[in-house]
């Protein structure tokens, strides 16, 4: 006979697969029977524009399911403010029935899975890359020694330039 605790260890063995955004919207593509391109386009490289379409995620659904195909139809300046909502109507939906083909909505960057000009290559958008440009903060420790071994060596110079005051 079977007991409880090896029974529970052969339905779960404690590891979820855990899908990030971006592997879940490349399998979601090819099962809708998209091309997806391998380039990866950055969050805060891209602009929603008009005739642009956009793979979106309905919130709070199950993984694979709940997905909405939009194409924008107002940017309203996005070129100028890339934070902005843009204008999207409801080209395709897959799962759920609170949004039908035709409807209006708005969406941003954040709310985007993948983007397409055409509507048959798609590429996935990725979180932005940690900037460069941040400074570097060294540790305190370092900052000490290196002012003890600044006032050391004003103290050196002092003691040279007032040796070789004497002399003179």
């Amino acid at each position: 006979m079977i007991s409880f605790r090896t029974f529970t260890e052969k339905i779960f063995d404690g590891q979820f697969v855990k899908k990030s955004p971006q592997d879940e919207a490349l399998e979601v593509l090819q099962i809708f029977g998209k091309m997806v391109d391998s380039r990866k386009v950055r969050e805060n490289r891209i602009t929603l524009r008009k005739n642009v379409f956009a793979l979106i995620k309905r919130p709070m659904t199950a993984q694979n399911d709940g997905y909405i195909i939009v194409k924008v139809t107002e940017d309203q300046g996005a070129d100028a403010i890339p934070k902005s909502d843009v204008s999207s109507k409801v080209v395709r939906s897959y799962g759920g029935n609170d949004f039908d083909v035709g409807d209006n909505i708005e969406i941003s960057i954040v709310d985007v899975y993948a983007v397409s000009d055409d509507n048959k290559r798609y590429y996935i958008v990725y979180p932005p890359e940690p900037s460069m440009d941040a400074p570097l903060e060294l540790p305190k420790d370092d900052d000490e020694k290196d002012d003890d071994a600044e006032k050391g060596d004003e103290k050196d110079a002092n003691a040279l330039f007032a040796k070789i005051k004497s002399a003179a």
